[in-house]
């Protein structure tokens, strides 16, 4: 059995595969990052074809219950836009290779971190039907976790393929993680951007942006297969159409940083803040959500000087 150690350490190739100051930096400033090839062909290709397996309904694990509010496709449901989360916990290949701490390293050291933990992940399947809402919105996920403590909080976006504009793959919103005025503060968490009207979305947008002096630059995210974009809890981002031909398929990774907490939000109508994932987890002792449970966070990533306290 390894131990614990040696279960982060990286190859030379790995290290080499990490983002550098300058590519911290650009960052911190922009709010995305896209990665050189951090996962191999045969990687990819086992992924797509775990996905292709999942949809059939091979599971190599069942979650207890499927939480209240979250996303989570079956046959028979509305195909235009599947989007399914616990794919790590329910797929033993997508368990073993989105876990690899090379993922996880990066993430940490663009949120200038000591560690990482995975937070929720989403498997998502967009078709063909450009006429049947597979537009995703503008949004930032900070406003879906008001219950945590960090804006460091990324997201890594891993298509199981090439992934170009006629993809309908994700752009970003340059810059949007520096913005920090709202033109449009409402309880974002009450409504998933998948149901809320896209053109809303698109004028609440530019609104925020004039809020802040700032222009609107939509950045589309090309990638080659293997590489991985990765971006910040603030950030503006969403997806249009795939015009492909094909179905986009990709996995996206919410990644947890050191520091993230549960904290106590009380919403505009008075209701406290809270995540399908609080259903699931183990409880502090005061009563709150455990996000530092290692079952259903598992550390992705922790510096070598970082195993005093597991």
């Amino acid at each position: 059995m390894k131990k614990l150690n040696d279960l982060f350490l990286l190859t030379e190739e790995e290290i080499d595969l990490l983002p550098n100051e300058e590519d911290v930096l650009f960052y911190k400033e922009h709010g995305f990052y896209t990665s050189k090839k951090l996962l191999s062909d045969d990687e990819i290709d086992q992924l797509l074809e775990a996905s292709d397996e999942f949809y059939k309904g091979k599971k190599d694990h069942e979650i207890p219950i499927v939480p209240k509010g979250a996303t989570y496709w079956r046959p028979g449901d509305k195909d235009n836009l599947r989007q399914n989360c616990y794919i790590t916990r329910e797929s033993e290949v997508f368990r073993k290779i989105l876990t690899k701490p090379i993922i996880g390293a990066v993430a940490a050291k663009l949120a200038c971190s000591e560690e990482s933990r995975l937070f929720v992940d989403v498997l998502r399947y967009k078709s063909t039907k450009v006429s049947e809402g597979t537009t995703i919105g503008w949004h930032i996920d900070r406003h879906y976790w008001q219950m945590f403590t960090s804006d460091e909080m990324l997201t890594a976006f891993i298509p199981l393929h090439d992934c170009f504009e006629e993809h309908g793959t994700i752009i970003m919103i340059d810059g949007s993680n520096k913005w920090t005025e709202e033109a449009n503060p409402d309880d974002s968490t009450a409504l998933h951007f998948a149901d809320r009207d896209v053109s809303d979305l698109e004028k609440r947008l530019y609104a925020e942006a004039a809020a802040n002096g700032a222009n609107v630059k939509k950045v589309p995210i090309n990638l080659k297969k293997g590489q991985i974009n990765f971006h910040n809890s603030m950030t503006y981002h969403g997806s249009l159409p795939n015009t492909s031909g094909r179905p986009r398929q990709s996995v996206s990774l919410h990644i947890q940083d050191k520091k993230n907490n549960y904290r106590r939000h009380y919403l505009d109508n008075g209701n406290v803040a809270a995540h399908h994932t609080e259903q699931l987890c183990s409880r502090n002792e005061d009563g709150t959500p455990n996000y530092k449970d290692l079952d259903y966070f598992p550390l992705l990533w922790r510096e070598k000087n970082q195993f005093s306290d597991i």
